[in-house]
């Protein structure tokens, strides 16, 4: 096991699953005193994963095995504290015990639990999970002589094929489609999207008749709206987002089956309502974002609580940026710092990092620029991350200008040049990064001050026009940034 497993596991725990081990423990370890539960203690109170503090303590006497034995008991206890907490898990533990009576020959037992099993497999659409019961129930019908009544679950395994087939094909499609949104982002040139074009040109995306499951259905529409979110168009993403989120809706199975799809279609609506500047529908995204913690299977997913909290504080930063009101938005910047703790471990970098983009920008507003710029260079110094190329664009951009706000000249002509060979070197030069880096490599007050900012001022102007490069400013308006320092020169 690799030496960080064990720690990644135990911080992974909701304060609830902690308390669970406790007594899960106590109740499968011989002796007075639990020495695994001390080793959970000693790595529960970690920041960062200490093997030497491990090895060294007392109470331990042979690290890897022990660790070993733990990292089994935690996922032994894991296993006791969620087996009524899902379908997936009722399925799970059905199938268990229908092997166990299965070899031990009490079929007349096993049979009511696989037809137990086969109607949660039903009602939520796990059809391969169907398939492993009904070829178990084919076996309980052969063993007794009933060769009819086999027959005719044989015959429905074929039409079951088919729904496996179906979802398959269009989970194909959706995964290749969020490998595409994950390496670009909002594309900024038409051969970007050449690639993604193809995928919708399938049949099985384009005909609604040809999804033949609730969550083949949702895969066609989520194709559909992963495209127009890469594409940059606002219009239909707001129309395929609200299409998904009835889906779920009037589909619960498929909240229950994917809590933090759920959440995260909340969030690309907001997204695209703060693009619209739609005040009135945001306030409403936020309260189904809310809300949507009350959820029976949000709630008992941490991981989809986390990521709730973290989209809802996105979205409420940049309302409160466009509403421009700097006591709301300190407010909010501290309510963040204060609870992010409680939600970082169960989050993945790409979320986390987009709330950490838009604290800078706000704290960037409140001219806070210090603070700023701590959040780009998290960003910037994690050299192991991997995102959006629009994203990271917008994040080397915004933290040049951040360095000029701080007045860090030898700074900013270095990380001038290194941004222009970064985005040459990825082929992300486009012309509104070109312009802004020209700008601050040869930026001099004395020498080109008002005459230059009133040049870049028509060249962003024209930009913002283009259907490609207006894009660049979706993240942080460079124009109104440049006519800020402007209006500086008028006063």
């Amino acid at each position: 096991m690799a030496k960080k497993h064990l720690f990644d596991l135990i911080q992974s725990l909701s304060m609830s699953e902690k308390r669970f081990f406790k007594v899960f423990s106590s109740r499968h370890v011989i002796g007075n005193e639990n020495d695994y539960v001390k080793l959970f203690d000693l790595i529960q109170g970690m920041d960062i994963y200490d093997e030497d503090l491990v090895v060294k303590a007392k109470f331990i006497k042979n690290s890897s095995a022990e660790k070993n034995y733990l990292y089994r008991l935690v996922l032994k206890s894991l296993n006791a504290y969620h087996a009524q907490n899902s379908f997936r898990t009722k399925v799970y533990d059905y199938l268990i015990s229908i092997e166990v009576l299965f070899q031990k020959g009490l079929y007349s037992q096993a049979a009511p639990l696989v037809e137990k099993a086969l109607k949660l497999t039903e009602e939520n659409e796990m059809f391969r999970q169907q398939l492993v019961l009904t070829e178990i129930k084919e076996e309980l019908l052969l063993k007794n002589q009933q060769y009819d009544s086999a027959l005719k679950v044989l015959s429905t395994d074929f039409p079951l094929m088919d729904l496996v087939y179906n979802l398959m094909s269009l989970k194909d499609i959706t995964t290749k489609g969020y490998s595409e949104n994950l390496a670009k982002g909002v594309v900024r040139e038409n051969d970007d999207l050449i690639s993604f074009k193809n995928l919708l040109k399938a049949p099985i995306v384009k005909n609604e008749s040809l999804a033949l499951s609730k969550r083949a259905r949702l895969h066609q529409i989520s194709v559909q709206l992963t495209y127009n979110m890469v594409a940059g168009n606002n219009k239909k993403v707001l129309k395929y987002a609200g299409l998904i989120l009835r889906h779920y809706e009037t589909n619960t199975h498929l909240i229950n089956a994917t809590p933090i799809g759920y959440v995260s279609s909340c969030f690309i609506l907001g997204s695209a309502q703060i693009e619209s500047v739609d005040k009135l529908g945001i306030q409403n995204t936020l309260k189904r974002i809310e809300n949507s913690v009350n959820h029976e299977s949000v709630k008992k997913s941490q991981k989809a609580v986390s990521f709730a909290f973290f989209y809802k504080h996105i979205l409420l930063i940049q309302l409160n940026r466009i509403n421009g009101d700097e006591k709301v938005i300190t407010s909010q910047l501290q309510e963040i710092e204060d609870l992010i703790a409680n939600h970082i471990k169960f989050i993945t970098k790409p979320q986390l990092y987009d709330l950490y983009f838009q604290m800078a920008l706000a704290y960037f507003d409140i001219e806070a620029f210090k603070h700023s710029m701590k959040y780009t260079n998290e960003i910037l110094n994690d050299l192991s991350f991997k995102c959006r190329d629009d994203f990271m664009n917008s994040v080397k951009l915004f933290n040049l200008i951040v360095h000029f706000e701080l007045g860090n000249d030898f700074t900013l002509d270095y990380l001038s040049k290194s941004t222009h060979n970064y985005l040459k070197r990825k082929n992300r030069l486009f012309e509104v990064e070109r312009t802004l880096i020209k700008f601050f490599e040869k930026y001099d007050l004395n020498l080109c001050g008002i005459s230059e900012l009133k040049k870049i001022e028509l060249k962003l102007m024209e930009l913002k026009g283009d259907k490609f490069e207006k894009k660049a400013f979706q993240y942080f308006d460079y124009l109104i940034w440049v006519q800020s320092k402007l209006l500086n020169f008028k006063y």
